[in-house]
């Protein structure tokens, strides 16, 4: 009995002892990142006393499952805001918005054409002109300069990512070996991996799990393995041949890759990778799309007029050549191929990519793709063999307001695909073609007069001018109306008209005429002259009104109060105006910047609440490790008083047998 006796007071102090130093254990780590609070199991033994089983740590590994999904979902919202809030202060500052560029350079044209004669504004306007383009270019290169911070941040990321999956490979490799050694689990350890384990669901969501040695191995959530076993996988960003300004995200294994959905990452580097290939594009396009739609209205329209010398009016812009890509195996092909936008057409423009292939031996498609690859609308196929041509070799695509060149049809393969985006970068690569204010076209090609005979009050006047060009339209090269072109209006009687050449043919006959305007296209020549004139009321029998290029005023402004009005076009996607356009993403970036800002606030109470509900169960207490110390040293000092009796009783039975 004494010998019983002993045992279990000797087996009461092991546990004791056991318990008072895990107690400790936990004191000393309450402030300790990532410790689990830990608790020395014990079991009764069928011989008596207490029988030590192991110290283990009080997790739960559903609640240790949700730490890490809301703190991936918090660090994708908290990073996406913080990007958005960047871009949002960027584009809202008043000091750099375009609005304030647009109406400057608009109200300068507009006091250009109150004296079109006056060099000194028409100086101020083409300066005008400048800023705003170089306002355009500063943006973009604001923008240009968060992505590099971006990808500045993505591959820091990636870094810190194939470091921690590193560091929890390793972890494995001493798990194994210390458990083998030992009864006790390697709770300091696997506190470690766990760390590790959340720390890397701040970059990227993952999926933990543990195999049958207990060992943890981790995935994405897209299920390709980054940990497996001793061994981890690392993650690199490749450029996207066809789309350089997204990012190609791989699992490497060593000796290859395997591509990884950059859709729904989650963490900071999904937030990074979305905004890079999302917003910052989209920042990106939208600007080039109104630098483009800018350009090529202002440069449409100064064609339509004559400038300071008398000359018709050049391009007041130049914009960089549209870039195409394709994969390695066709760059070869890429110099026969070329694309731009169609003059006057840029409201068909958009913020899309554009994929060329060509479907068969003869035929061609362009597909359109948003953002999210997703394609936007039906494709556009045409076979360049049924199509004339420029004098240049371009083809023109009048569905998507562009012009194809294709060098060589004999080079292409049905299977290539060629990507191009003609608002990607287009902000950036806008630059002024005209050198002075001399280069604004603020005249009229042609001039009308009303003939001093004519027995009415009805006055002729120049409605529109739609174009200019000396072969496809009544101007010759040096500006003068080809002799063939309309050249007078003549009235038979009040209701009926003809239209004559410079030698007196007559080219149209109309009756039944019931209003006076756009008379040219009443006849059927308006397309074919590139002009129409009205009459302001209704003329008599043998009134004549003539068109002539000679009768131009120094200070006439007809061209330039189109200019001046293309400031209210519906020119962006032919919706709206420059302004409002620029106003409306202005509006989208703010709704979107507060949206993502709430969503972080939400996920952060979320975030809070699950570390809350693993704090309750695995953070360490001081007043209950303080209690359980009590009652460890309390245990302790009763088994040895268990002790003491047992020696005592075992020594007096060595007294009676004596």
């Amino acid at each position: 009995m004494g010998s019983n006796l002993y045992s279990i007071g000797l087996s009461g102090l092991l546990s004791s002892n056991a318990r008072i130093n895990t107690t400790g254990q936990n004191t000393a780590n309450v402030d300790t990142e990532g410790y689990s609070r830990q608790r020395t199991n014990t079991v009764t033994s069928p011989m008596g006393g207490v029988v030590l089983q192991d110290t283990s740590r009080l997790v739960d590994k559903f609640v240790s499952t949700q730490v890490r999904s809301d703190v991936s979902d918090y660090s994708y919202h908290d990073t996406y805001s913080s990007l958005l809030s960047a871009s949002d202060s960027l584009f809202a500052e008043d000091s750099v918005a375009l609005t304030g560029y647009l109406d400057k350079a608009f109200g300068a044209l507009q006091a250009a054409n109150n004296d079109p004669t006056s060099s000194s504004l028409r100086e101020l306007a083409h300066s005008s002109l400048n800023n705003l383009v170089n306002q355009y270019k500063t943006l973009s290169g604001m923008i240009e300069d968060q992505e590099n911070l971006v990808d500045q941040q993505l591959e820091t990321s990636l870094v810190d990512i194939n470091a921690i999956t590193s560091k929890i490979s390793e972890l494995n490799d001493k798990v194994l070996r210390e458990e083998g050694l030992s009864r006790s689990p390697a709770n300091e350890l696997r506190d470690q991996q766990e760390l590790l384990a959340k720390d890397l669901s701040k970059y990227i969501d993952i999926d933990v799990q543990y195999d049958e040695k207990g060992l943890m191995s981790v995935q994405l959530g897209s299920g390709q393995p980054l940990i497996m076993d001793q061994q981890h996988t690392e993650l690199k960003a490749l450029p996207n041949a066809i789309s350089p300004n997204k990012v190609d995200l791989v699992v490497n294994f060593g000796d290859y890759n395997v591509a990884l959905k950059t859709k729904g990452l989650g963490g900071s580097l999904g937030a990074l990778v979305d905004f890079r290939s999302g917003f910052g594009e989209l920042a990106d396009r939208t600007l080039g799309q109104h630098a483009i739609v800018m350009s090529d209205a202002l440069n449409t329209q100064n064609a339509k007029g004559l400038d300071a010398k008398g000359e018709f009016g050049i391009d007041l812009f130049e914009r960089r050549p549209i870039q195409i890509f394709s994969t390695r195996d066709n760059i070869d092909k890429l110099p026969n191929i070329s694309v731009k936008v169609s003059g006057g057409e840029s409201a068909k423009i958009t913020t899309d990519t554009y994929k060329l292939t060509r479907t068969d031996d003869d035929r061609f498609a362009i597909t359109k793709y948003d953002l999210n690859d997703k394609a936007a609308g039906q494709s556009v196929v045409f076979d360049l063999t049924a199509m004339t041509p420029d004098s240049k070799g371009y083809y023109k695509i009048d569905e998507l307001g562009l012009d194809l060149r294709v060098a060589d049809l004999s080079k292409f393969d049905e299977d290539d695909v060629f990507s191009f985006s003609p608002s990607a970068g287009a902000a950036i690569g806008l630059s002024m073609n005209a050198k002075n204010g001399d280069a604004l076209a603020l005249s009229a090609p042609v001039g009308v007069s009303t003939s001093s005979n004519n027995l009415s009050d009805a006055r002729i006047s120049l409605s529109a001018v739609t174009n200019t060009s000396h072969d496809s339209s009544a101007f010759a090269m040096d500006g003068s109306l080809y002799p063939s072109a309309p050249h007078q209006i003549y009235f038979t009687s009040p209701n009926s008209y003809v239209i004559r050449d410079v030698s007196g043919v007559e080219l149209a006959k109309v009756d039944n005429v019931q209003q006076y305007s756009n008379l040219l296209e009443q006849a059927g020549l308006a397309k074919e002259a590139g002009f129409d004139v009205s009459i302001s009321s209704v003329p008599q029998k043998g009134d004549e009104f003539s068109i002539t290029t000679e009768n131009i005023g120094p200070s006439d402004n007809f061209n330039g109060l189109a200019l001046v009005n293309l400031q209210n076009s519906h020119l962006v996607e032919g919706k709206a105006s420059l302004t409002k356009a620029f106003a409306g993403y202005v509006s989208y970036i703010g709704t979107k910047a507060a949206e993502s800002a709430g969503h972080a606030e939400s996920s952060e109470v979320i975030m809070n609440d699950s570390i809350k509900r693993r704090d309750r169960l695995s953070a360490v207490s001081l007043d209950e490790e303080a209690v359980n110390l009590m009652k460890y040293q309390q245990s302790y000092s009763a088994s040895a008083q268990v002790v003491t009796a047992a020696r005592t009783t075992f020594e007096t039975l060595l007294g009676i047998m004596r």
